[in-house]
């Protein structure tokens, strides 16, 4: 296995090989190039990097401050070095150390284990400083609060998002942690977490909801991910939340609109079914007393309102929500859908169809209102045509069609230009593509009717149709 640590020792050249040797027994991962002169020493770095510099103060050739000043201001380098001298003179340390030299050793006072300490020492600390300004380069361009915190939980690194929530300057929350700015019970959320992705070694998803000195609560949703130093041990974790707040929102509002259709299709289910069937039972009872023109025209009004009954349901329980999506194979659908739906003297035409990944059940409601739509509106021998888009299908019809200024409305709730429409067909259709993501619109067919174009299906290939049906 080869040494972790690669040091050039500058010296004359008994003295760099005794160095070398005798760091290497004192730790093993310790490995030692020796130069005779400063500009070897420069030649070196140039070629490949090296984990710390090990110099004496006089060189045979130049010396040992001339070389550091050089990696530090031309070279622009923060490498450890280490100037290990037999010269004693405090003048000559003072002047080291004030030119960027870690560390300032006499060869007379130090003993060798002492200097593999001080390099290891000093090379674990620049890895660190070179690791924390990558890291902080790379957190400061985030949006988003990005930290990272170490193994005691306190900040090393937070970018201004952080110190935007916390109220706090980034100086003021280095070496905290979130009990300096958020409530007790969301901090011990955190702190738990930490521990938890430390000990396990494994990046954790959370949600949490923080309360803020100067905000109102806020939802987070945070990656908290171990973060490993150069020997791969764990040294801390860094975390990136995200604000969810707005979206949590949303979802409160989603599930009372839910709750408020569940609630409405429950009255239209009962409340409003039960009477219905009453009326429709008393009607017979009716006919076997007495006969009159009256009654057909009473059925036919009952037999609106099971129909209006009926489609406000299937809004209010289809329309919005989809259930599980899967490869469907359009042509079947549309065959079975087309023989489930009475139609007068309508005919149907299927050009080539693709293979779609849709909730199949929706799919199947969307198809069969657009064909009873076709068959109320285009006429009593209306021909409908489905077939291919390149990012989905159409339904057409050869009607009368839909003037273009009528084309928006005709998807309202409730809309329809037939005294017996319940003028919710269309708007089913609407919001069985809306909760797919797709998208319709209507143009005139080639035979002057209708035509429904939906698009951005995800349309599925043979093959992989075939794949994901186990066919």
């Amino acid at each position: 296995m080869s040494p972790s640590l690669e040091v050039i020792i500058v010296d004359d050249p008994e003295a760099a090989t005794a160095i070398g040797e005798t760091l290497s027994r004192a730790d093993d991962r310790l490995a030692a190039e020796t130069v005779p002169s400063a500009s070897e020493a420069l030649d070196r770095l140039a070629e490949r990097e090296y984990d710390a510099v090990v110099s004496e103060y006089r060189l045979p050739e130049g010396d040992g401050l001339s070389l550091l000043e050089t990696i530090r201001e031309e070279r622009a380098s923060e490498i450890p070095f280490i100037v290990f001298t037999s010269e004693s003179s405090e003048d000559a340390a003072i002047s080291a150390l004030n030119r960027g030299a870690n560390r300032y050793l006499r060869k007379q006072d130090t003993q060798v284990t002492e200097l593999a300490d001080a390099v290891k020492t000093e090379v674990e600390r620049y890895h660190v400083e070179k690791r924390n300004l990558l890291l902080g380069d790379i957190i400061k361009e985030l949006d988003d609060p990005v930290m990272f915190q170490n193994r005691d939980g306190e900040f090393e690194i937070v970018n201004e998002a952080v110190a935007d929530y916390a109220d706090m300057s980034k100086s003021d929350l280095i070496g905290t942690d979130e009990y300096a700015f958020m409530d007790e019970h969301a901090a011990e959320t955190i702190e738990s977490n930490k521990r938890r992705v430390i000990e396990e070694e494994t990046a954790l998803q959370y949600e949490i909801r923080p309360a803020f000195p100067k905000r109102d609560e806020r939802w987070f949703s945070t990656l908290r991910y171990p973060h490993y130093d150069e020997n791969g041990r764990v040294d801390g974790t860094i975390a990136i939340c995200r604000d969810v707040s707005e979206l949590k929102e949303t979802e409160r509002e989603l599930r009372q609109k839910r709750d408020r259709l569940e609630e409405f299709a429950g009255f239209v289910s009962h409340d409003l079914r039960n009477p219905l069937n009453v009326a429709s039972g008393r009607l017979e009872l009716v006919r076997d007393d007495c006969d009159s023109p009256h009654l057909e025209d009473i059925e036919v009004e009952l037999e609106r309102m099971d129909d209006l009954i009926t489609d406000l349901l299937s809004l209010a329980q289809q329309g919005a929500v989809v259930g599980e999506i899967e490869p469907v194979q359009l042509r079947e659908v549309v065959t079975q859908c087309w023989n489930s739906v009475e139609t007068r003297n309508a005919a149907l035409v299927v050009d080539e169809t693709p293979t779609v990944r849709a909730d199949p059940k929706r799919l199947t409601t969307l198809l069969e209102n657009l064909f009873r739509n076709a068959d109320q509106h285009g006429g009593t021998d209306v021909t409908v045509t489905v077939g291919r888009l390149d990012d989905g299908l159409y339904v057409a019809d050869d009607g009368v069609g839909i003037p273009a200024d009528d084309r928006e409305a005709v998807f309202e709730t409730g809309y329809s230009t037939e005294r017996d429409g319940t003028g919710f067909g269309l708007a089913i259709v609407r919001q069985i593509v809306e909760a797919h993501d797709w998208e319709i619109k209507i143009t005139d067919s080639e035979h002057g009717g209708a035509r429904f174009e939906i698009t951005d299906v995800d349309i599925v290939s043979s093959d992989s149709a075939r794949a994901e049906t186990g066919g």
